[in-house]
């Protein structure tokens, strides 16, 4: 019984050896991203870089009337035109469980998003809290 239990340690080692450096910064980076509620999510594209992705979230048209809707796409236009970029199309909208939004804009490199959440999307007027761009790997 002793043999077994040391060659289970040994195979322990044995495996957590063979994890690279990078997959346990992704592995950190990942958790970190989980506890914040994050969309995104890192993965190693080799030994020593790691990449930004975006969560396979469910898509669908966004919750706020279309007023408010309009006034939050207002504001993401013009944070991209501080960033240099001036056109603006909508791609599609990601729903997190929490109530927020992913605002994916249609790029034709890098992906650009932003997350929108509204106090109230089924009123007019109603307080929008915008954070992005995060810019990601498609």
């Amino acid at each position: 019984m002793k043999i077994s239990s040391w060659c289970a340690l040994g195979l322990v080692g044995l495996l957590a050896a063979c994890a690279t450096p990078m997959s346990s910064a992704v592995s950190e980076a990942n958790k970190q991203m989980e506890l914040k509620g994050s969309p995104f999510r890192y993965r190693a594209v080799d030994d020593s870089s790691m990449t930004l992705t975006l969560l396979p979230l469910p898509v669908g048209p966004s919750k706020a009337v279309p007023a408010l809707a309009q006034q939050a796409l207002e504001s993401i236009a013009t944070q991209e035109g501080r960033k240099g970029r001036s056109v603006v199309n909508l791609e599609e909208v990601r729903h997190l469980q929490d109530g927020r939004e992913v605002w994916v804009l249609k790029t034709l490199g890098e992906g650009v998003a932003y997350i929108v959440a509204f106090a109230s999307p089924s009123q007019p007027g109603t307080d929008i809290r915008i954070t992005g761009p995060t810019v990601y790997a498609k």
